[in-house]
């Protein structure tokens, strides 16, 4: 009998260790599933739950910073513009009336009536739904639509370069919560979340790189600037031309795609560019700085300071910028990743050189013009659209970007090379993990609450931004023009475009 009770226990305990093992076997290759692109593991319900759970995250991380809608719009640029623009804006969808102009300049910059013709004003399609919601609602809701793009971005990369769930969560936060595009949105600047269509012109480029781009790349990248400008992107537009002038100079074979993308871009912006031709004059374009040197410019990716007048005010005569405008906050492992990965090991790789040294103009140069007064060169120039730029130190965000994602392409053909073990595994998501906490402590300091401490109130009325359209022949003919030409232009390229496609079938016939 006793011999019996030891045969099933010992029946017991082997089924309860092929139990067990079969579960540790499954944990790590779900674990598994985390580091390596195989089809396997992006279809696997964890690899589906992890790019739900981020996408969720993110929009818990915005709502925060938000305060779900307690928007203060008696602070800063809150105060100065953005909320006397959602007002009108709303007025105008209310009524279904042209946002053509306001009762007087005071939320433009005291220098015209004329809505469209201040290029940050928002014209976006979205900005229909304050016709149903309150201006705190409206901001809540376009950064979540903004987001969500951006995130969709990430997506189309990540598939792009075959990245895992890990590599795809290190672009997650260095990306998409960095300081510069937090600051910039929690100070005020709603136009900024337009950052949030980067991840497709960064996706457009490296396309450019791989191959030949033909009429159908030159129209994405016409048409992405133009959906750049109308979320009131003014500056990232103007920047993103920077970018590809320099790509262009450094990769001669691109020079007539990416100048034909352009002027694409430029033609169908004309609705927007036209208008603010106007009163380009009354614009104040005087520069106003870069980094103060190199040192600020590396502090500005791992330094976090409080909102407050001593810390993030201009206290120096080099620089009247504050901190939100110096800002890029990626922690000091996100820094040891930019380097690393980004920088270091995509030199020594075969595979990823030539993409770092196709990059190396664009990304050096944007750099370099962030720094000190250099960028004073070109403003005083006047040349149109570029001159516009008073604040270099915005410059530094897209050789943030490029040499993250191209860090990211590096840390995949990495793990695929050194396939680390479930110990290494659980190490790389510890790090992540602190990356995550690194900036999670930045944006628990940098939310809409704390900018109070920051800036003075100012009492705001924001009931009396009703439509005050009326007889203006030069602003209506510079909307008529620069609309018709986007019309005329948006209709080129689509033929051109089709004619290629079609074109192209039939030598693979």
């Amino acid at each position: 009998m006793k011999s019996r009770w030891l045969t099933w226990g010992n029946k017991g305990l082997n089924a309860w260790s092929a139990i067990a093992r079969r579960a540790q076997a499954a944990a790590r290759e779900l674990l598994g599933s985390l580091f390596y692109a195989s089809p396997q593991g992006t279809r696997s319900w964890i690899g589906v739950g992890w790019y739900l759970g981020l996408y969720g995250l993110g929009l818990a991380l915005w709502g925060y910073l938000l305060e779900w809608g307690q928007i203060p719009f008696g602070l800063h640029d809150w105060a100065h513009g953005t909320g006397h623009r959602l007002a009108f804006l709303q007025n105008a969808a209310r009524g279904w009336n042209l946002p053509l102009h306001m009762p007087d300049g005071s939320a433009l910059s005291n220098i015209t009536d004329r809505f469209i013709s201040v290029p940050d004003t928002i014209l976006s399609p979205q900005v229909l739904l304050l016709r149903y919601v309150d201006l705190a609602t409206f901001v809540v809701l376009n950064v979540a639509i903004l987001y969500s793009v951006g995130f969709l971005g990430l997506v189309m990369l990540s598939r792009k370069f075959r990245l895992s769930g890990f590599a795809f969560g290190v672009l997650f936060f260095l990306v998409l919560f960095n300081g510069h595009v937090t600051d910039h949105v929690v100070v005020g600047h709603l136009h900024w979340v337009g950052y949030y269509l980067l991840p497709f012109f960064v996706l457009l480029v490296f396309e450019a790189l791989e191959a030949q781009p033909g009429w159908f790349w030159i129209s994405k990248m016409g048409l992405l600037l133009f959906l750049v400008f109308l979320q009131g992107a003014f500056h990232l537009y103007a920047m993103s031309i920077m970018f590809l002038g320099f790509l262009a100079l450094g990769t001669w074979r691109l020079l007539r795609p990416v100048a034909s993308s352009i002027i694409a871009g430029l033609l169908l912006s004309l609705g927007r560019i036209l208008p603010a031709a106007l009163v380009a004059r009354e614009f104040d374009n005087e520069f106003l700085s870069g980094f103060t040197s190199v040192g600020q410019l590396l502090a500005s990716l791992v330094e976090i300071r409080l909102p407050t007048p001593e810390q993030a005010l201009s206290h120096t005569p080099l620089s009247p910028l504050g901190w939100w405008e110096i800002d890029h906050f990626i922690g000091v492992l996100g820094l040891a990743f930019l380097v690393t990965f980004g920088l270091v090991l995509a030199a020594r790789s075969r595979l990823r050189r030539r993409l770092l040294s196709e990059l190396a103009l664009p990304v050096g140069a944007m750099a370099f013009l962030s720094v000190g007064r250099v960028y004073k060169l070109i403003n005083i120039t006047g040349i149109p659209i570029l001159a516009g730029e008073r604040v270099a130190t915005r410059f530094f965000v897209f050789s943030v970007l490029f040499v993250l994602v191209l860090g990211a392409i590096n840390l995949q053909d990495h793990l695929e090379e050194s396939r680390p073990g479930t110990g290494r595994q659980i190490g790389l998501l510890a790090l992540l993990a602190l990356v995550a906490h690194d900036l999670w402590q930045h944006i628990k300091l940098w939310r809409v609450r704390s900018i109070y401490g920051l800036f003075p109130k100012r009492e705001v009325d924001l009931t009396g931004e009703f439509i005050a359209n009326h007889a203006d022949s030069p602003y209506e003919l510079a909307l008529a023009v620069g609309w018709g030409v986007a019309l005329i232009t948006l209709a080129i390229l689509v033929v051109l475009t089709v004619a290629e496609r079609r074109s192209s079938a039939r030598r693979l016939q």
